[in-house]
């Protein structure tokens, strides 16, 4: 039977990144001939999405994991109805054996194998995070999938939640094709994909009947399609714009707070930040709820840390704090080897709020007597220009897609990356073990003690990053809209 969701709770369940639009929501009958089109930040059918035969795994719930990530950030059956650590390196998964794809076949595991094998051709870099290399997947039956990681890994099944890991049919000649409550009606490429609800949903069909996503590069032009009528849910809008779309009575903002901190990383390898004094006075003089009060709005909270207060095992509440303290920062500025040189502020265009950000730091900086310049670049070329290291700080956001989140341990610890993980260039050692026993230990507290104590502690006392302090996600929608069912993992709301 048919799962309807009114007009006012699918709203509200989009807002998470319009995944919410789906069966299972619950709430009196609705117009089940409604449509919706949801302006997205990004193409969701660019290049890098031809592994998915041309569509984002992203928000569209075409395609399904194995494993579900919950509004905990916990694991929960999916396509796998349960999952067994055989030994120290070996898992295996028992599918569902009510699953069809789009296209009426079954899913055994053969399907999952081809699918992870499609992931692993893509992307040389996947062994590497998930543990497993591209010959570690083998079907045992029709229903069970071994995988074979290359050291003991009690994260893996949380690990293989992402949405990049979502089984899609074998058949690449074919229109993109999953097993999830939607299927694909049509694709524009550079433009916009069209879905519809596929009939024979396990879990039954979902409402509305269309569901268009459309790629509207700028922020405000998203803003003002949504004022217009012409979509009716917009993402990623900046931040100035909230108060009018709150007080109109066409539009509304629901928000909530996701696995991702806003977070400005500094270049351990660069001059003048390269010395720790230097760092921690720039630390003194940021005050994060001024920015999150001010510059966002109010629409966020500060963060404490670079992982997300919603990780479970972030311990975001016991962290270090530093000011603001201006007189202190100038003390640390007069003490360091800053002789006046101007650091490199990195931003990324597409974040609408990262320019007055950095212009608000900018301002603390020069009054505790450092000079700094704002470099702004396209969303093509930012992260390369990131991880090159040629700014002196970048904002970025740090966050996990994912009920592991064992990611973030290894980018906070890894001393090549010019990330906030910069910060071990004199830690590495322990960095390493915090890694190995983190991605070894099945304890949550076992890993929240050994993240205090060797991973945070260490990189904020050398003045690794400063916090502009935000850890939340905001979606706007016509008409005002309430309820519905709030995931953390912004791609992946069910």
């Amino acid at each position: 039977m048919p799962k309807h969701c009114s007009r006012r709770e699918l709203l509200g369940g989009a807002v998470a990144g319009a995944a919410g639009l789906i069966a299972g929501c619950s709430s009196s009958k609705a117009d089940s001939e409604d449509s919706f089109t949801v302006a997205l930040a990004r193409d969701p059918t660019r290049e890098k999405w031809d592994v998915y035969n041309g569509i984002t795994p992203y928000y569209t719930h075409v395609f399904e994991p194995l494993v579900d990530t919950t509004a905990e950030m916990e694991t929960a059956p999916l396509l796998a109805t349960e999952w067994e650590a055989v030994d120290e390196t070996t898992w295996e998964f028992s599918l569902r054996n009510d699953v069809t794809f789009h296209n009426g076949d079954p899913l055994t595991a053969d399907e999952v194998v081809r699918s992870f094998d499609r992931v692993f051709e893509q992307w040389s870099w996947v062994p590497g995070w998930i543990g497993v290399t591209s010959d570690g997947v083998t079907a045992v039956d029709d229903t069970t999938v071994r995988f074979e990681t290359t050291d003991p890994f009690p994260a893996f099944p949380g690990t293989i939640s992402h949405q990049y890991f979502g089984i899609q049919h074998p058949d690449e000649n074919e229109t993109p094709t999953g097993t999830g409550p939607f299927e694909v009606d049509e694709v524009t490429a550079g433009q916009s994909i069209t879905l519809t609800p596929f009939a024979d949903y396990r879990d039954g069909t979902a409402t509305p009947t269309e569901l268009t996503f459309e790629w509207i590069k700028d922020p405000n032009t998203r803003v003002l399609s949504l004022e217009k009528g012409s979509v009716d849910i917009a993402q990623q809008i900046p931040k100035s714009r909230a108060t009018a779309l709150v007080e109109a009575s066409e539009t509304g903002i629901d928000t909530y707070l996701t696995p991702e901190a806003g977070l400005v990383a500094v270049n351990l390898y660069r001059s003048p930040t390269d010395d720790e004094q230097l760092r921690k006075a720039l630390n003194w003089a940021v005050d994060q709820s001024q920015i999150v009060e001010n510059v966002l709005n109010d629409i966020g909270k500060p963060a404490y840390g670079p992982i997300s207060s919603t990780i479970p095992w972030s311990i975001h509440d016991e962290l270090p704090t530093y000011g603001p303290d201006l007189d202190r920062a100038r003390d640390l500025v007069e003490a360091s080897r800053y002789d006046g040189e101007t650091l490199s502020v990195l931003i990324n265009s597409k974040n609408a709020d990262d320019r007055t950000i950095a212009q608000t730091l900018s301002g603390w900086f020069k009054e505790i007597g450092v000079t700094s310049e704002i470099r702004q670049v396209d969303p093509a070329s930012f992260n390369e220009r990131f991880t090159a290291g040629e700014a002196n700080l970048t904002l970025v956001g740090f966050g996990s897609n994912s009920a592991a989140c064992d990611y973030l341990i290894r980018q906070c610890s890894t001393p090549k990356a010019v990330t906030i993980g910069n910060a071990t260039s004199k830690t590495a050692p322990a960095s390493t073990i915090l890694v190995q026993k983190s991605t070894a230990s099945s304890s949550r507290d076992i890993g929240q003690k050994i993240w205090k104590r060797n991973g945070t502690t260490t990189v904020k006392s050398s003045g690794a990053w400063s916090i502009p302090g935000r850890s939340s996600h905001c979606i706007t929608t016509s008409p005002s809209s309430a309820g519905g069912r709030m995931s953390p993992v912004s791609t992946a709301t069910r």
